[in-house]
C-alpha cells in the first residue's frame, strides 16, 4: 500500500465513518482526513427519539466512534470543520475551522454530507430569518437536546409528518406525558414504507394514545410573543380549517440532500439534487465517491433509483466507497432492498 496516498471524507455520519473505517482496513498506510461539521463524530441518528424521552439515558450513548478512536487509528478527524470549496483539477479540499483555513490534497475524495430537513412552506413558520421560537426539526444531537430542554416546560406537541421518525417522536412524547397531535398530509401514516392496509394496523394502536390528523395539510402557525401557540390545519378533501393548541411543534417532512459541493464539481444529480452513484459508490467525477442520505441508488424490486435514507444501506455504500477509495476491488449488489425496523 502506498503511504502517500490521501484519502479525504466530508462527513463523519455513518456513511462517512465507516468509509473511513474501511479505507484505513483497506490502506494501512495512507493519509486518511475526515472533516465533519458538527460537534460530534459518528452516532446513531436512529437513537435520538429514545434519547429524547430518556429511553437512551444519554446522549452520548449514541456516539458509536469517538474522537480518540479515530486517533488511535491514526484517521485526522476534524470537528466543526466546514468544507469550502473541492478543486477537482488540483484535487484540493479547502476546509475552516473557525478563523483556521486547512487545504489538504487527496488522490480520492468521498462525500458523505448527508442531508438536511426540509421544511414546508406554512405562514409564520420563520421570522426574521429565522425558525419561530417553538419549531424544531429532529436531525442532529443538538436538535434533540433542544427538543427535551423544551418538553420539560410544555404540554402540547404536533408533529408534521407521519413517516418513521415523526411516529418515533410521537411515541416517544406521549411517554413523556404530553398531548400529542400527528398531522400527515397523505391519507394513510407511513406512506413511504407501508402499503395502506398496513399502515393501519399501526394507525388502529397508536390511536389509542395519539390524535391523528391524516390527509390534512397544515398551513400556518399562530404565535403569541413570538412563541407558536398553535397551528391551523386544512382537511384536503373539505377544506375545513383547525386550529391545533401547541407549545412544541416538530417537523418531520423528508429532507433535501447536502450535495451543493458535489454540483460545482460535477457530479451528476438527479432532477432532486441527490448524488447519482454507481455499483462501486461511484460519482460521475474522477476519483470521487458518495454514499448516504445525499445520493440515490437502484431499488432491487423497482429496478428504479431510490434515494438511501436507511442507516443499514448507507452503511454498505460506505464499505463500498471506503475499501476503492483505499485501492480495493468492491461492488454492491444490483439495488438495495428498503427494510427497515422501528
Amino acid at each position: 500500500m502506498n503511504e502517500d496516498k490521501y484519502i479525504v471524507i466530508i462527513g463523519c455520519g455513518a456513511g462517512g465513518g465507516t468509509a473511513a473505517q474501511f479505507a484505513r482496513k483497506t490502506d494501512r498506510k495512507a493519509k486518511i482526513v475526515v472533516f465533519e461539521k458538527g460537534k460530534y463524530p459518528q452516532y446513531s441518528k436512529c437513537g435520538l427519539p429514545y434519547a429524547i424521552s430518556g429511553e437512551i439515558p444519554n446522549f452520548e450513548n449514541l456516539i458509536e466512534f469517538k474522537q480518540d478512536w479515530f486517533t488511535k487509528s491514526k484517521i485526522d478527524l476534524y470537528l466543526e470543520t466546514v468544507v469550502e470549496k473541492i478543486d477537482v483539477e488540483k484535487q484540493t479540499v479547502v476546509a475552516k475551522k473557525q478563523n483556521k483555513t486547512i487545504e489538504t490534497k487527496y488522490d480520492s475524495l468521498i462525500i458523505a454530507m448527508g442531508a438536511t430537513p426540509f421544511i414546508p412552506p406554512i405562514e409564520n413558520i420563520h421570522e426574521n430569518n429565522k425558525t419561530t421560537e417553538g419549531v424544531c426539526v429532529v436531525r442532529t444531537i443538538d436538535d434533540a437536546k433542544k427538543i427535551q430542554s423544551m418538553i420539560k416546560k410544555t404540554k402540547n406537541a404536533t408533529i408534521i409528518g407521519a413517516g418513521l421518525i415523526g411516529l418515533e417522536m410521537a411515541d416517544n412524547l406521549y411517554k413523556k406525558n404530553m398531548n400529542v397531535t400527528v398531522v400527515e398530509a397523505l391519507p394513510d401514516i407511513l406512506p413511504n414504507t407501508l402499503d395502506s392496509d398496513m399502515s393501519k394496523i399501526v394507525f388502529d394502536e397508536m390511536s389509542k394514545h395519539v390524535n391523528f390528523f391524516t390527509n390534512h395539510l397544515a398551513t400556518k402557525i399562530e404565535k403569541q410573543n413570538g412563541k407558536i401557540k398553535g397551528i391551523l390545519i386544512k382537511n384536503n378533501q373539505t377544506g375545513e380549517q383547525k386550529n391545533i393548541p401547541t407549545d412544541l411543534l416538530i417537523v418531520s417532512t423528508g429532507v433535501i440532500p447536502t450535495s451543493d459541493l458535489a454540483k460545482q464539481i460535477g457530479c451528476k444529480l438527479n432532477e432532486k439534487g441527490f448524488i447519482i452513484v454507481n455499483k462501486k459508490s461511484e460519482t460521475s467525477a474522477k476519483n470521487v465517491y458518495a454514499v448516504g442520505d445525499c445520493t440515490e441508488f437502484i431499488d432491487f424490486v423497482t429496478k428504479k433509483p431510490t434515494t438511501i435514507g436507511l442507516g443499514s444501506i448507507v452503511v454498505r455504500q460506505a464499505i463500498c466507497a471506503g475499501i476503492n477509495a483505499a485501492g480495493g476491488n468492491y461492488a454492491l449488489p444490483d439495488g438495495v432492498l428498503q427494510t427497515c425496523t422501528s
